[in-house]
């Protein structure tokens, strides 16, 4: 969107603490505008998608600022000077000064001052994010060999400069455990020339049981250590912090595989979402299809669960529990209806078996893929979708008249 690149030079020009409350009014007046204050038609989620049905690529704006924050790692971990907010924040401000803060252990006992607006914000964001992916803030593969865990064990300078610069810069490089300057022949080499004892203090290092970390690098951990320029790297860190902080939704059709018993297979979920987009021209009965197979009507399961309340019954009697599959399928005054729909096919010429998934769904059998037939099947089915929606909670079931008044 438009509006996109004034919120980064915003968040870029000063990246200072801001309340969330503040970020989502914004996101709000966003919402408004697009909608001309009427109430949104499509979830943010949704419009937040730039390639699928309905997206627009409505920036997470939480997102970027706490990107635009975080980005300032990178520049510490590559020994990059930052921009002029963090200069002024601390006028002597040395590059080498913040490299031992990311993948090292220079931030365990660091003190920041109280009016530390950006540096302290920065590493504060990073640290949280490490925490939520699940990862050591000062210690992984990516940890420099030239850090402070090593400056402290009193390893000559030219010892670790020889590693850096034959070997690797980092720890997964050198190796750890018994791969310790073993994965190569330059290594193997380099093991032979350096000095005995700082090749000892190093293996026992690398190889105590609090520092082995047998695993690959993560993509956030590659973020700040492969990348030497700074070009995409708000994209890449915003992608990365999508995937962290997007909530897995359960999908709606392994729902009504659930409900229904069945196992989909690729090709039925492709048939569904097939129907689902394209089983009319008219919008309105796409709008039909679309809230059934995303299962958008209220049932009493969960309008109890929204009430906090035990009452779960279906409305329309006999005391069962008010699942989806049975408003739509199982209730006993439902049943009449469906088996009218399926007489009717069969004067047609046509006998589906008796399935929820064909009328609900539009997984349609093999020997109605027949255009004719589909088409005739479709419009039956779905005006009795239009039917027993329109009494969805009232305690009378749908008549053959409605129906037939109907389709």
């Amino acid at each position: 969107m438009a509006i996109l690149p004034k919120v980064l030079y915003r968040f870029n020009a000063i990246p200072i603490k801001i309340p969330m409350v503040y970020l989502t009014e914004i996101e709000q007046a966003i919402m408004k505008f697009i909608w001309k204050k009427k109430k949104p038609r499509i979830a943010k989620a949704i419009l937040s998608r730039k390639n699928e049905t309905g997206g627009i690529a409505i920036p997470d704006l939480q997102l970027y600022y706490k990107t635009i924050v975080t980005k300032k790692a990178w520049y510490w971990y590559q020994n990059r000077k930052v921009d002029q907010w963090y200069r002024i924040e601390d006028t002597d401000t040395n590059p080498d000064k913040y490299n031992f803060l990311i993948l090292d252990k220079g931030a365990k006992n660091m003190q920041w001052r109280k009016d530390s607006l950006f540096n302290k914000w920065c590493w504060e964001n990073w640290k949280t994010i490490c925490n939520r992916m699940k990862l050591n803030p000062y210690l992984s593969p990516c940890t420099k060999l030239n850090s402070k865990w090593t400056k402290d064990l009193g390893i000559r300078p030219e010892t670790l400069q020889i590693i850096e610069e034959k070997v690797g810069p980092d720890l997964q490089h050198v190796g750890l455990g018994p791969d310790f300057l073993n994965r190569t022949p330059i290594a193997q080499e380099i093991k032979a020339r350096i000095n005995h004892w700082d090749r000892f203090k190093l293996k026992s290092f690398l190889s105590a049981k609090e520092t082995i970390i047998n695993r690959e690098p993560t993509e956030w951990e590659k973020i700040l250590t492969t990348h030497t320029s700074d070009r995409a790297l708000i994209s890449r860190i915003y992608k990365e912090l999508k995937k962290l902080y997007t909530k897995n939704t359960n999908n709606p059709i392994n729902k009504w595989a659930k409900d229904m018993n069945r196992c989909f297979t690729e090709e039925d979920l492709h048939a569904i979402n097939k129907h689902m987009k394209k089983c009319s021209p008219s919008l309105v009965i796409r709008e039909m299809q679309i809230k059934t197979t995303l299962r958008f009507h209220l049932t009493p399961i969960r309008m109890a669960i929204i009430k906090n309340t035990s009452n779960n019954r279906y409305w329309r009697g006999y005391g069962e529990k008010g699942t989806l599959i049975h408003c739509w399928w199982g209730c006993k005054l439902v049943q009449p209806l469906w088996k009218a729909e399926w007489r009717f096919l069969r004067k047609l010429g046509m006998d589906p078996p008796f399935d929820p998934a064909i009328p609900l769904l539009g997984l349609y059998p093999k020997n109605l893929k027949s255009a004719y037939c589909r088409d005739t099947a479709k419009s039956v089915f779905i005006a009795a979708q239009f039917t027993i929606a329109r009494l969805w909670n009232q305690p009378r079931c749908p008549s053959i008249d409605e129906w037939i008044k109907k389709l």
